[in-house]
């Protein structure tokens, strides 16, 4: 994710001091992937866009009690550190907090990703007790359109009364939005919403199309209508900067948002914003299959949540060790030597990476080509030698 409110803050700030940023967030060298296990397929909404098209019953092929235990061992064995629970609706899974619980024990810090649905007081100290220190919360725009759009009455309620909850046990907290050309339209009233909870993060994630998600190619947003949102998202976090607003915007999906941001710091506050070019390239872009993997309900291991098409591995039959030892991996932290098209040739592949893999694959049959969903135009990717995004670090 892109901590746009962060990087704001690092350019008016102004200097070498400006780079004392949490690691986790602009850390550099090596580090043990953060891993998103989808613990149940099935879901109480039915979501157009969900990415794991989920069902509406339980399925015969999610892992049992006892497997998904040797998952927790595997993975904590193999130095993962970082587990997002997550589904379909993880909270529809019996055993969840057991499993947190467990995970908290092996020195997993786990973190929930949930439509909140599901969370009442008794939830949320539930949550607090195993281990828990995030939650995010999705919906997808004010009351009326979420709730038609996720097939739940009162679905936006009951995750606000979520997000309430969760603040008020001692857990941090974000509100979540899958931006699209339906609810675009909404992201200062959805912000909104998220500073009076007091959630933490409104994370703005860019539509990829999986699973079901494969069926909107209409909602995907076309480059000026992502340009226009992402202004307007840097606006608004900037205006939070200024009012102290507790809530942080950040986005996800779409790597090409940071040297965007980028660009738009540097047209506001010239060379001051030259520090950013520094934690961008920190931070390192996409990292599918390196910094980030899922495992799927069935138990296959992928880059991420969102491309399904690559598998790394079995946890069912396979050490998560040796899955990390997947060739792919090797491909993808060396991916800036084989990407191409726009990407292989951008001013800004260090800073991006080239972005998302799967949407590459998607639109042009190859895991190498350009991600159709830059924000850049062309003029922008190929900036003269004085422009070049890192010549203030160089």
């Amino acid at each position: 994710m892109l901590q746009v409110s962060d990087l704001i803050e690092a350019t008016r700030r102004g200097g070498r001091a400006s780079l004392r940023f949490p690691k986790e967030r602009f850390g550099s060298g090596p580090r043990p992937p953060v891993v998103v296990w989808n613990v149940v397929r099935h879901c109480n909404m039915c979501c157009p866009h969900c990415y794991a098209a989920a069902s509406s019953r339980p399925s015969p092929t999610d892992l049992s009690t006892s497997e998904a235990l040797r998952v927790l061992d595997s993975i904590a064995a193999a130095g993962v550190r970082v587990l997002i629970f997550s589904g379909g609706e993880p909270l529809l899974r019996p055993d969840l907090f057991f499993l947190m619980d467990k995970a908290r024990r092996l020195g997993l810090r786990p973190h929930l990703s949930t439509n909140g649905s599901l969370i009442d007081s008794e939830a949320a100290r539930r949550l607090v007790d195993s281990g828990v220190v995030y939650v995010g919360v999705s919906i997808d725009g004010p009351a009326d359109f979420n709730d038609l759009y996720r097939g739940l009455p009162g679905g936006f309620e009951r995750a606000v009364r979520a997000l309430r909850l969760a603040r008020a046990a001692g857990l941090r907290t974000g509100l979540r939005l899958t931006l699209m050309r339906d609810n675009r339209q909404y992201l200062e009233e959805v912000y909104a919403t998220a500073r009076e909870v007091g959630a933490n993060r409104f994370y703005v994630s860019h539509l990829i199309g999986a699973g079901r998600a494969r069926g909107l190619a209409d909602q995907a947003l076309s480059r000026a209508e992502a340009r226009a949102s992402l202004r307007l998202l840097f606006a608004l976090a900037e205006r939070g900067l200024d009012e102290g607003w507790s809530t942080r915007v950040v986005t996800g999906s779409n790597d090409s948002d940071g040297p965007f941001l980028l660009r738009w710091l540097r047209e506001r506050y010239g060379a001051r914003a030259d520090v950013v070019a520094e934690l961008l390239l920190r931070r390192g872009g996409n990292s599918a299959g390196e910094g980030l993997l899922n495992i799927d309900a069935r138990g296959r291991v992928h880059p991420d949540q969102f491309w399904q098409e690559a598998v790394l591995g079995d946890v069912r039959t396979d050490r998560f060790e040796d899955i990390l030892a997947h060739p792919l991996r090797t491909q993808l932290a060396r991916r800036s030597d084989a990407l191409c098209g726009r990407c292989g040739g951008c001013a800004y592949l260090d800073l991006c990476r080239g972005s998302h893999r799967g949407r590459a694959l998607a639109a042009h049959g190859d895991p190498w080509a350009s991600d159709p969903a830059c924000v850049l135009e062309d003029s922008e990717i190929s900036v003269p030698h004085s422009q070049k995004p890192l010549e203030a670090s160089t």
